[in-house]
């Protein structure tokens, strides 16, 4: 009972700390320049551009949360409608920061990529735990892996 409880609180801890870490990595890496600050609205970013912070951490945290929202939802019409929400959210980010003069559109698409990319890997890595759960709990024990043999 205590996991189900924890569950939500750690998946978004995981999946903001993963984000973060993209963008940490990939702004040191590649150290690209923002556009031009006469086309910007102020205030003024000074990290580098690549890639979008904001983009890349919306569209993990959205797709997240609206992964765990669609779990306990039962009707399709409401799944549906968290889903578009969180798209809806994670594209307005992006063309927002495009809008406000922050980001090349490269750096909000290659922000898009990383932050759907994550987010697999987090809902992935849930399911794959989820099974293996499951198959405790039903008490069967996973196939065992028969050693190679000696040649």
């Amino acid at each position: 009972m205590v996991w189900r409880q924890w569950t939500p609180v750690l998946l978004i801890a995981a999946t903001a700390a993963g984000s973060l870490t993209l963008t940490i990595i990939g702004k040191a890496a590649v150290g690209r320049t923002r556009p031009p600050l006469a086309d910007a609205v102020p205030p003024y970013e000074l990290s580098a551009s690549f890639p979008s912070g904001h983009t890349l951490n919306s569209v993990a945290l959205a797709g997240v949360v609206a992964y765990l929202l669609m779990r306990r939802q039962r009707r399709k019409r409401a799944r549906i409608a968290t889903l578009c929400c969180a798209c809806v959210f994670a594209l307005a980010m992006g063309l927002s920061r495009i809008y406000l003069g922050y980001h090349w559109l490269t750096d909000v698409l290659v922000a898009w990529a990383l932050g759907l990319g994550w987010l697999t890997v987090v809902i992935t890595a849930h399911r794959l735990l989820l099974t293996l759960r499951r198959r405790d709990a039903a008490g069967q024990q996973p196939d065992p892996v028969e050693p190679a043999p000696d040649r």
